[in-house]
């Protein structure tokens, strides 16, 4: 038998100990809504807000640092970036422009990643069970939606149409830009409380 010695054992270990955690956050998924817990559901809800964006800035709001981890935690993929300096036009500015803006990468054409990001999707959009609408999104201050050429808004109740996916008579484009379409990533917005983690969910101890 070949002696490994002291070196290949921990090499070994090592590499087992990697696929470990790759595994890990693979399999990671929201088992149950965190608006459901109980040191959450019964305290006051935040009313739907969205907030427009009108700046650059240089660093990331605290709430948006705490929303990347809870994802990394508990969501398959991984950040493709907050911040991005754009402009929209009109005096209004991307969200990114103001930190309030995360593209989480989860492909919608690979079936795993696809499931993993409508589970994010449904578990931030569907109502407690005090029946309330939006629940988790409207207290972790999520105001906005996009992926795979759908969108929810804050005040939606479900999924609508993302028009830059769609002709004017309502079909879908062809050749369609997998990143602009939002196919390849999650494109998730914080509202200003949100950002400054002063929403119910930031305050609790699950956040």
């Amino acid at each position: 038998m070949e002696h490994v010695g002291t070196r290949g054992v921990f090499a070994a270990l090592a590499v087992g100990f990697a696929a470990l955690i790759l595994g890990v956050v693979a399999d990671a998924r929201i088992r149950t809504n965190p608006a459901n817990h109980p040191k959450l559901i019964d305290k006051p809800i935040e009313n739907s807000r969205y907030d427009h964006a009108k700046k650059c800035v240089n660093n990331v709001p605290k709430g948006m640092q705490a929303f990347q981890n809870w994802l990394s935690h508990n969501v398959r993929g991984s950040s493709w970036g907050i911040i991005r300096c754009e402009s929209l036009g009109g005096g209004n500015m991307s969200l990114h422009a103001e930190g309030r803006a995360i593209d989480w990468h989860l492909d919608a054409r690979s079936s795993g990643e696809r499931q993993a990001a409508m589970n994010l999707i449904k578990t931030l959009i569907e109502r407690d069970r005090n029946g309330n609408p939006s629940a988790l999104a409207r207290r972790m201050g999520v105001q906005g939606i996009i992926f795979d050429c759908k969108t929810w808004w804050a005040g939606g109740t479900g999924l609508g149409r993302y028009s830059y996916c769609f002709k004017d008579n309502g079909d879908k484009k062809d050749n369609l830009d997998p990143t602009t379409a939002h196919k390849d990533h999650v494109h998730l917005e914080l509202n200003k409380p949100g950002a400054a983690k002063r929403t119910s969910f930031w305050r609790s101890p699950l956040g």
